[in-house]
C-alpha cells in the first residue's frame, strides 16, 4: 500500500508548528509523535515510494503502529486520509490552528476529568511480536525485569502485555508503574488483573509522577490500615465503598487520623460493630463544627451534655451518676382498705366446724 503526501508549502526545512509542540505532542503516544514528523519530513521530499512497510522498518515499529498513528492524527484533525480508486491512500497534512491567547480571568475553575486520551477508550491487544519489539526500549525492559523481580517469578506474555498497557494504554511513566507494583506487592496482591484495576484507579484519579504516587502508596498503608485495624478489620483490603469513605475524611473533610480513629472508636462502643455510615455521620459533624483536633471534640461533647443538662435540669446530678425523678410517687393514689379481723375469725371458725361436721 503505497502513500501520498502533500503540505500546503514545501521549503527546505519541515516546519513544526509551535500549537502542534504545545497542544498536541505531549497528549500523544511518543509512537504517534514519531510518525507524524516522519510522515511530515516525506511532504517535502517527493518520494514516490513511502508505503507503511518503510515506515514500519525505518522506525523499527510494527505496519499496525503506523496505522493506529495515522488514524489518531486524523481524529485530532491534523491529517485527512483520502482512499485512491488503486487502493492506496493519499494523507494530507492539515496545518494545526494558532490558538489566540485568551484574556487572563481571575475564576475558579472546574476540575476537568482526568480520562482517558482519546482514542485509545479500548484496551488493546498486543501479540507476542509487538511485545518482543517494544521490549527493545531499554525503559520497558527495565520494567519487565523490575516486575519479574517483585513478583518472584518468570511473567507470561498476558502479562507482560497487561504491563505494557499500562505505559501505552493509560500513558502511566514507567517510574510510576514501579512504584505501583512495590505498592501492590507489598499489600500481598501479585495479581496482574488486580494490579491494572490499581493502576486504572490511580489514572482516573491524575496520580502520573512519582511523587504522587509515593504520596497514595503512603495513605493507603498508613491511615488506610489504621482505620481498617480500629474497626478490627486489618486482615482484608478496604472495599470500593470503604475507600470513598476514607477519602472523603482524608481528602476532602482533611480530619487528622486520631480523629477518624475516635470516631471509629465511638461507632463500636455505640453500634458493636464496625459501620463506615455511621462513623461517617459523626465526622460529619465534627467537620460542620470545625472540629480539628481530640481538644475540639471534647469542647463539643461539654457543649452538648450542658445543653443536654439545661433540658432535664433535674435528670443528672453533677457527677452523672444518680438520677432524680421529680414525679408523684406510684403509690400516691393506692386507695387503703379498712379489714375488720374479728369477722375474718368468725368466717374462719365456721369453715373448720364445716369441714369437721362432713368428716363425722
Amino acid at each position: 500500500m503505497l502513500l501520498q503526501f502533500s503540505y500546503p508549502q514545501a521549503p527546505l526545512i519541515v516546519p513544526l508548528s509551535i500549537t502542534f509542540i504545545e497542544e498536541y505532542m505531549p497528549k500523544a503516544n511518543g509512537t504517534f509523535v514519531k510518525v507524524y514528523l516522519y510522515g511530515l519530513s516525506y511532504c517535502y521530499q517527493n518520494e514516490k515510494d513511502f508505503s507503511l512497510p518503510l515506515i514500519a522498518q525505518t522506525l523499527d515499529i510494527l505496519e499496525s503502529d503506523v496505522i493506529k498513528a495515522f488514524e489518531y492524527w486524523e481524529q485530532t484533525g491534523l491529517i485527512k486520509k483520502n482512499e485512491q480508486e488503486n487502493g492506496d491512500f493519499h494523507i494530507e497534512y492539515i496545518t494545526p490552528t494558532i490558538k489566540k491567547p485568551e484574556p487572563t480571568t481571575i475564576m475558579a475553575e472546574k476540575p476537568v476529568p482526568n480520562s482517558l486520551p482519546q482514542p485509545l477508550q479500548v484496551k488493546p491487544q498486543y501479540s507476542p511480536k509487538e511485545v518482543s519489539i517494544y521490549r527493545k526500549n531499554p525503559e520497558i525492559d527495565q520494567l519487565f525485569k523490575i516486575a519479574e523481580r517483585y513478583l518472584g517469578r518468570m511473567l507470561t506474555h498476558q502479562d507482560l502485555s497487561t504491563l505494557y498497557s499500562l505505559y501505552d494504554w493509560l500513558r502511566l511513566p514507567v517510574e510510576v508503574i514501579e512504584v505501583l507494583l512495590e505498592h501492590c506487592i507489598s499489600n500481598n496482591h501479585r495479581s496482574m488483573r488486580y494490579i491494572e484495576k490499581v493502576a486504572i484507579n490511580w489514572r482516573e484519579e491524575g496520580i502520573n509522577t512519582v511523587d504522587k504516587a509515593k504520596a497514595k502508596a503512603y495513605i493507603f498503608n498508613t491511615e488506610y490500615r489504621e482505620i481498617m485495624k480500629a474497626f478490627g478489620l486489618s486482615q482484608r483490603d478496604p472495599a470500593p465503598t470503604e475507600i470513598t469513605y476514607m477519602k472523603k475524611w482524608l481528602d476532602e473533610y482533611q480530619l487528622s487520623l486520631p480523629i477518624i480513629l475516635e470516631a471509629c472508636k465511638r461507632t463500636i462502643e455505640n453500634t458493636g460493630k464496625p459501620t463506615f455510615a455511621y462513623t461517617d455521620s459523626i465526622l460529619t459533624h465534627w467537620h460542620k463544627n470545625n472540629a480539628k483536633s481530640l481538644e475540639d471534640i471534647q469542647e463539643l461533647d461539654e457543649a452538648y451534655q450542658q445543653k443536654k443538662n439545661l433540658q432535664n435540669p433535674n435528670r443528672f446530678d453533677k457527677d452523672n451518676k444518680a438520677e432524680h425523678y421529680n414525679r408523684p410517687s406510684r403509690f400516691v393514689n393506692f386507695q387503703q382498705q379498712t379489714w375488720d379481723f374479728k369477722e375474718l375469725e368468725r368466717l374462719e371458725q365456721e369453715h373448720i366446724d364445716q369441714q369437721l361436721s362432713e368428716g363425722r
